[in-house]
C-alpha cells in the first residue's frame, strides 16, 4: 500500500501531541479515519431518513461541539501543512444507499482532519507522556471511538 504524505502526518502528530509516528501508524490512521467516517455517515443516513430525505446533509452528521473544535483546529494547522488534498484521497466515500450532500463532500478532508486531531488528543489523554503509539495504544483509542460513534 502506497502511503502519501507520511512526513506531513509525522509533523501533524508532533505539532498536536508531541508524538512520533511511522509509516505503520499512518496505515493505521488511514483505516481509522475510514471507519470513523463510515460511522458518522451511518448516523447521518439514519437522521436523513427520519427527516424523509434521500440526501444526507452535513447537519445530519453527529458533529459535537468538541469535534467541531477539532475540525477548526485542523483547518488552522492545515494552512501550514497542506494535508487536505491527501485526506481527501484517504477519506473516500464508501458506496451508500443515500446520496451524500455537497456540503459533506466539500468538508470531508476537514472531517478527516478533525478525526485525526481527536485521535492524537485521545492518545495523550490515555498516556500524557506517550511519545510513540504502540498497537495497544491504537486498540484502546479505537475502542473509545467505537464506544462514542
Amino acid at each position: 500500500m502506497k502511503i502519501s504524505g507520511v512526513k506531513k502526518f509525522e509533523k501533524l502528530f508532533r505539532t498536536v501531541g508531541s508524538m512520533d509516528v511511522d509509516k505503520n501508524d499512518i496505515v493505521r490512521l488511514n483505516d481509522f479515519i475510514n471507519k470513523a467516517i463510515y460511522r458518522l455517515l451511518e448516523t447521518g443516513m439514519k437522521r436523513a431518513k427520519e427527516n424523509g430525505r434521500d440526501v444526507v446533509w452535513y447537519s445530519d452528521l453527529p458533529i459535537t461541539q468538541g469535534f467541531e473544535s477539532n475540525i477548526e483546529e485542523f483547518r488552522q494547522i492545515d494552512e501550514e501543512l497542506d494535508l487536505s488534498e491527501i485526506l481527501e484521497t484517504i477519506a473516500g466515500l464508501p458506496p451508500l444507499p443515500l446520496e451524500i450532500g455537497e456540503g459533506i463532500e466539500k468538508e470531508l478532508p476537514n472531517i478527516a482532519g478533525g478525526i485525526t486531531i481527536a485521535l492524537i488528543k485521545s492518545f495523550k489523554v490515555i498516556n500524557p507522556t506517550k511519545k510513540n503509539p504502540q498497537t495497544e495504544d491504537w486498540n484502546q483509542v479505537t475502542r473509545i471511538f467505537e464506544t462514542l460513534l
